[in-house]
């Protein structure tokens, strides 16, 4: 099989090293300028390049690519996906897949009226055996119903100094940082495992360093000096959101991308009326299972895996679905994150926004 990558960022890079790993090949690549197209296929040892025209990225409508991996910034996701899904292509999509109501609208109606029988979003951490293991027991009943769901994810990337990236350009990432970039991927595990979505929420952002500045490309807090461009951001670097589920469950979320020490700590609860289940990425092959009176248990996944392992597998299953054809296709795609599901996480993500702006009051999730 042969598959477009639209995009020559770190994501476009781990999308081309996970499908040669899954055995499909990166045929082609498509950046907005035709030199970066071809300075990244020739790095990356792609035989065709483009560069994105009116048409957007027609190269990727040939009848040759079998599916599009949409790796660019989250500006031009739901628009990408969009075209693609309607003029008959498969697609994986980077999350988010959308910034605003209007967009995942769209993007919604274009994957349920196109026709296209398979397309998916790249929440890849739901893949870790641990994760999978978790939900299995959860859907079983031993446990009974989930009452409580929490957690966090905190990261040290964003802490500064850092370098000056396209986040940082609300025409490019949105106005939201922390609770796209990464809360997205709490989001969907947290409904994924529980198998509860979220209906509303109540959040508080911080944005430490509303005035910052550049020198060489890395980005620090206010400082003067006529070598140094000063800019303004909007995002937020950390988030704490109080959330209501399906059937009566509350919970909550703390998100970071500024905690120094944290290279990547997502940590998920889940309380059910008989028991209760944990997990943390950062110790990824335990499973930590408890009911009253019985101690803690532990399973570990002595042979388990790791975070670039979860993409491939990912990848794994939506090739072998889409290698079935036709409605096998969408038969077989039970599990992998729809652009359903991305776009609910959307709104969820939207929801954060609008509540932080009005002092943290609660929001319905749209289509609750």
């Amino acid at each position: 099989m042969r598959a477009a990558v639209i995009g020559g960022g770190f994501a476009g890079r781990v999308h081309v090293q996970a499908l040669r790993a899954v055995g499909v090949e990166p045929y082609l690549v498509i950046t907005t300028k035709e030199e970066s197209a071809e300075r990244f296929a020739r790095e990356m040892g792609i035989p065709r390049w483009s560069g994105a025209d009116r048409d957007g990225y027609s190269a990727a409508y040939a009848p040759e690519i079998d599916a599009v991996h949409v790796c660019t910034p989250p500006s031009s996701h739901a628009a990408a996906a969009s075209e693609l899904l309607r003029r008959g292509k498969p697609v994986l999509c980077e999350k988010p897949v959308a910034l605003d109501l209007a967009e995942a609208e769209l993007l919604s109606e274009a994957a349920a009226s196109c026709g296209v029988p398979l397309s998916a979003v790249t929440f890849n951490v739901r893949y870790h055996m641990a994760c999978q293991r978790a939900k299995e027991l959860i859907e079983s009943g031993i446990f009974g119903r989930p009452i409580l769901i929490h957690g966090n994810y905190m990261q040290e990337f964003h802490a500064l100094p850092a370098p000056y990236d396209w986040r940082y350009d609300p025409q490019l990432g949105g106005k939201m940082r922390a609770v796209t970039e990464i809360g997205s991927h709490w989001i969907d595990l947290a409904q994924y495992v529980s198998g509860k979505k979220v209906t509303a929420v109540s959040a508080q952002t911080a944005n430490y360093w509303p005035e910052r500045v550049i020198r060489d490309g890395i980005m620090t807090g206010p400082g003067e000096g006529e070598q140094q461009e000063k800019i303004r951001v909007i995002s937020e670097d950390a988030a704490t959101v109080n959330l209501r589920f399906e059937d009566g469950a509350i919970g909550s979320v703390v998100l970071s991308e500024v905690s120094p020490g944290r290279g990547n700590r997502l940590t998920l609860e889940v309380t059910c009326e008989n028991g209760n289940l944990w997990w943390n990425e950062e110790e990824n092959n335990i499973l930590y299972t408890a009911k009253k009176g019985e101690g803690v248990h532990a399973e570990i996944f002595a042979f388990g895996n790791g975070f670039g392992d979860t993409f491939e597998e990912l990848l794994r299953r939506f090739y072998a679905a889409l290698q079935c054809g036709g409605a096998e296709a969408g038969n077989r795609a039970e599990g992998l994150p729809s652009i359903a599901e991305g776009v609910r996480v959307a709104a969820v993500c939207r929801a954060i926004l609008e509540s932080s702006e009005n002092d943290g009051r609660w929001i319905g999730v749209n289509g609750f």
